[in-house]
């Protein structure tokens, strides 16, 4: 297997608009994952993302990401949670490892990314019915072509993908489950 080098810093992912938020991070062992739970409280700007034909605001004032980072999966899981405290979308990365590396005497959760993303949008994002899309095929296979990732990688990322997102239909997956019970129970801001 190819070496890949894309590491993601779970503290640092979707959050480019933010000014301020408060950040959680905690070990959840029943779960065998780390959460870890960023609420924005100042934005340059809201995120705004089209959605079944409409603009909606994926991350503004107010809202919240929690970021799974499950020790057994190969994914990691970002819950979109807006002012309202509806849930809009479940993002799953597709990765090939997680690491958890200390900073200043912190555990942080590091992913190293595989460029496929599963989206569970959700009715308070589409306005109708929840849907899933497999996302970022065409970055999969520029990554193949750039050998930046072998065949076998190539191979694992839809795998991963496919079972996910049939235990997602079939309603088993543990993260998309708990709704927001990690946010209830872990946020600052209460």
């Amino acid at each position: 297997m190819k070496e890949l080098d894309k590491w993601v810093d779970v503290r640092k992912k979707q959050v480019r608009e933010v000014i301020d938020m408060d950040l959680t991070i905690v070990e959840d062992k029943e779960l065998n994952s780390y959460i870890t739970l960023k609420e924005v409280k100042e934005v340059e700007s809201p995120h705004r993302i089209p959605v079944n034909g409409k603009w909606i605001t994926k991350l503004d004032k107010g809202y919240t990401i929690i970021e799974y980072s499950p020790l057994d999966k190969l994914y990691n899981v970002r819950v979109h949670i807006n002012d309202k405290m509806e849930i809009l979308e479940y993002y799953f990365d597709i990765i090939l490892e997680h690491e958890i590396r200390e900073i200043d005497g912190e555990k942080v959760p590091f992913y190293n990314d595989l460029y496929l993303d599963v989206i569970f949008y959700q009715i308070p994002a589409t306005r109708t019915l929840p849907f899933i899309i497999l996302d970022d095929r065409d970055e999969l296979k520029s990554a193949l072509k750039r050998e930046k990732i072998d065949e076998e990688q190539y191979d694992l990322a839809y795998s991963i993908a496919n079972d996910l997102m049939e235990e997602i239909l079939r309603g088993e997956n543990k993260f998309v489950n708990r709704g927001l019970e990690d946010y209830l129970k872990y946020r600052k801001n209460r």
